[in-house]
């Protein structure tokens, strides 16, 4: 990435150094204002460097279009780290550099000035920015969809047997996310935690959903009451906006997966034995992926809502121990 980077400087910067000789002091016509004022400001300022910015930022974007689904996701990210640094650091820097190397005329400026300006750009790269690891969230969190969806879909949950471990598909979402982790972490930063994450909130659904007064009956506990509530009252944005850090980034692509788990056990109808494997499922998911979000508190309010929901699906809803849950957690 920093190859990429120092390229696209290096690059334009020899180019400044070789149009420098068209207003050297040896050159007769480089002082007339007639052709110093346009050349350093319309052509060399504006048409060749900050149009060849504008020109990038607008090609870039066309890769983060929703009806764009050739392109590679690695490249989105890759494009969105080049666009976040041109934002913070490159676009400003050749814009200054220029600005000592080809002295403007400032009558050759318009009283409104000219387009675009570096802070126009700034705005632009931003956007950019966005819009890419925005695609990139939407395609990654499709692909971990689509895991789960097949998994819930293709199981016969009236028919399942006591589980003995994890779904392997929860396996592979876990992976997943681990790659994505690392692949994501080598460009962005890892980015601030919204509240603590702990050890017994994660615990806290396995605990908290365990006891059933009647097997016909579901009634959820206070803590089962309270995150409902939240997720109701909180609105949580599934497609929000998110920031450009790692873990922001992943819990997008996170918030998508568990989004569609919740639609999937909500078309199913689960016997006892189902309900218990979403339990172990939820339970493990809990255990980690708390590492890869910025807010432990969402996920407990989507994983606590697809427990709900299956029970409410559930003809036979008797719930696991706690206690062998996390047995069942452990050894996978």
């Amino acid at each position: 990435m920093m190859t990429t980077k120092a390229s696209v400087i290096g690059k334009l910067k020899l180019v400044l150094v070789n149009v420098k000789e068209f207003v050297s002091s040896d050159i007769t016509f480089s002082s007339k204002s007639y052709f110093r004022g346009p050349f350093c400001v319309h052509d060399i300022r504006q048409g060749l460097v900050l149009r060849y910015f504008e020109y990038m930022l607008e090609k870039m974007s066309t890769y983060g279009e929703a009806s764009n689904s050739q392109c590679p996701p690695a490249l989105l990210l890759i494009l969105a780290r080049l666009c976040l640094d041109l934002e913070t650091k490159t676009i400003t820097y050749i814009a200054s550099l220029t600005e000592e190397m080809f002295a403007p005329d400032e009558s050759a400026v318009p009283p409104t000035g000219l387009q675009p300006s570096p802070a126009q750009l700034t705005t632009l790269a931003h956007d950019t920015t966005m819009k890419l690891l925005n695609h990139y969230v939407s395609v990654k969190g499709l692909a971990v969809s689509q895991m789960i969806h097949t998994s819930v879909k293709t199981r016969d949950w009236l028919g399942a047997v006591e589980p003995r471990n994890v779904r392997a598909a929860m396996k592979r979402v876990v992976e997943e996310i681990t790659e994505l982790d690392t692949q994501i972490g080598s460009l962005f930063e890892e980015g601030g935690i919204k509240g603590a994450n702990s050890e017994g909130s994660r615990r806290a659904l396995s605990h908290a959903s365990s006891k059933v007064p009647s097997k016909y009956k579901y009634t959820p506990s206070d803590t089962e009451t309270s995150l409902l509530n939240k997720l109701f009252n909180d609105q949580v944005d599934i497609f929000g906006e998110i920031s450009f850090t790692k873990l922001s980034i992943l819990t997008g692509i996170i918030k998508i997966g568990l989004k569609a788990f919740l639609e999937s056990v909500r078309l199913r109808t689960f016997g006892k034995f189902g309900l218990q494997q979403i339990q172990v499922d939820v339970c493990y998911l809990k255990e980690y992926l708390w590492r890869f979000v910025d807010e432990e508190r969402l996920l407990n309010i989507l994983l606590e809502e697809v427990l709900s929901s299956t029970v409410d699906r559930c003809v036979d809803p008797v719930l696991m121990e706690p206690s062998v849950i996390m047995l069942l957690c452990e050894q996978t």
